[in-house]
């Protein structure tokens, strides 16, 4: 029987303190914006938490879609994962709003796995230009002190600072790089672009074949770093692929293995932008289905099968070389 081994509940999509550009809610671009989406209720999360903790999930994610930190019932993530055999998979923008960077890593140390961190340089005027309203020099001496306490108090914790591939930042990644080994951080993870607005269509590393040389050239430069520190989605490009399928030698990381529950307890099976991912189906509310049931469904399974002929995952960023 299938079953998740982590699942992620954005609780509070609609809600975060920066406007970064590549965001597909949040962004700068996004000027029509209007917070539409009700932060998920004590009830619901509760319930969401006890059928994941049951369903011996390994990690729980707090919203990716907003700023976690900032949810209101973010004590019960906290509370519930601290009496199970689960652990916190925590991304967050780092600004560690509402208190201190202390305050936050002695809350959240003892139950993280991962802290993702997001930063897309560590030049003021780079970072800034994309994580808008973003604090660069706060954020990087919150980093230091947080990998430091990390160091004395849970050393096994994992902390991953978190960027976005962009051709407004290639640049400068070799420098986020180094800060992240001269400070002990144990990964540096980036994803390459999801194209939600006209205006950043022309920040993406794969849209002709001189980007992805580019990007492959990077990748060659900073190849040396790799023995010090783990670079996750530092790949080479295969060569741009005009027809948008899927080659034979990648696959989707997360069919089968991970479930996404939404602020009002809807299932999704893909971690794409809101608006695209509903093109994939309706799977369901935790309310009338259970995890178990969709994850072992007709449905679901022959998703599983036929992925590649679906338009989005044509298109996906995040699919995997075997």
């Amino acid at each position: 029987m299938l079953k998740p081994w982590r699942v992620t509940i954005d609780t509070n999509p609609d809600q975060c303190n920066l406007k970064c550009t590549m965001c597909d809610t949040h962004s700068i671009h996004n000027k029509n914006f209007k917070p539409t989406r009700k932060d998920m209720d004590e009830k619901l999360l509760i319930k969401v938490l006890n059928e994941a903790i049951s369903n011996g999930v390994k990690e729980i994610i707090p919203t990716t879609m907003g700023e976690p930190l900032l949810y209101r019932h973010f004590n019960i993530f906290t509370d519930k994962i601290s009496k199970s055999s689960a652990k916190l998979n925590l991304t967050t923008n780092g600004t560690f709003p509402k208190n201190s960077v202390t305050y936050w890593a002695k809350k959240l140390l003892p139950i993280l796995s991962d802290i993702k961190i997001s930063i897309n340089s560590v030049d003021p005027k780079i970072n800034e230009k994309i994580m808008v309203k973003d604090d660069t020099d706060k954020k990087l001496k919150d980093i230091v002190k947080f990998a430091k306490l990390r160091d004395e108090l849970y050393p096994k914790v994992s902390i991953t600072l978190q960027v976005t591939f962009l051709k407004s930042n290639i640049d400068y990644l070799e420098e986020v790089i180094k800060f992240a080994i001269s400070n002990n951080i144990n990964r540096v993870k980036g994803h390459h672009l999801w194209i939600t607005y006209d205006e950043i269509e022309k920040e993406s590393l794969l849209d002709t074949q001189n980007t992805i040389n580019k990007w492959n050239i990077f990748i060659d430069r900073v190849s040396k770093y790799k023995d010090k520190i783990n670079l996750v989605n530092f790949e080479k490009l295969e060569p741009k692929n005009e027809n948008n399928t899927i080659p034979d030698n990648y696959d989707c990381p997360f069919l089968a293995n991970e479930l996404w529950v939404s602020h009002n307890g809807d299932f999704n099976v893909c971690c794409a932008p809101s608006e695209k991912r509903k093109t994939l189906g309706d799977w369901g509310n935790i309310d009338n289905k259970t995890i178990d049931s969709l994850f072992n469904s007709t449905k679901y399974l022959d998703l599983q099968q036929n992925y590649k002929q679906q338009d989005i995952c044509k298109v996906c960023t995040l699919r995997k070389k075997l």
